[in-house]
């Protein structure tokens, strides 16, 4: 399955294998739009971004989306290879807190 450029890059070596068929997105993306859902859900049923202000959750969406912006970043300029299983747990961390920034964009300034 061929998705839009922007939704994944799809590249075959970095996307988890299914019946030996590579998935339609890659590892990092499968990780970080799963979780975005999760955290959404997760900050609706314990009302965590309630308790939060902008400034710890602003800390917070840095703190979780570092690890992604490092493995990436490196990834990119050659530095060191990634894995598929590290791409998942950086996607993971990123979409988590991601889901509970727009869970409070969409409660507190709509």
């Amino acid at each position: 399955m061929k998705l839009p450029f922007w939704i994944c890059h799809q590249n075959p070596d970095r996307c988890f294998k299914f019946k030996g068929k590579p998935m339609a997105l890659c590892s990092r993306c499968v990780g970080f739009y799963l979780s975005i859902l999760f955290g959404f859900l997760f900050s609706l049923t314990t009302r965590l971004s309630d308790s939060l202000d902008i400034k710890s959750l602003f800390i917070l969406t840095i703190l979780f989306t570092l690890p992604f912006y490092f493995d990436s970043a490196t990834q990119f300029f050659g530095w060191r290879k990634s894995n598929n299983r590290l791409r998942f747990f950086t996607g993971l961390l990123a979409g988590l807190i991601l889901g509970v920034d727009i869970k409070y964009l969409l409660f507190y300034f709509v």
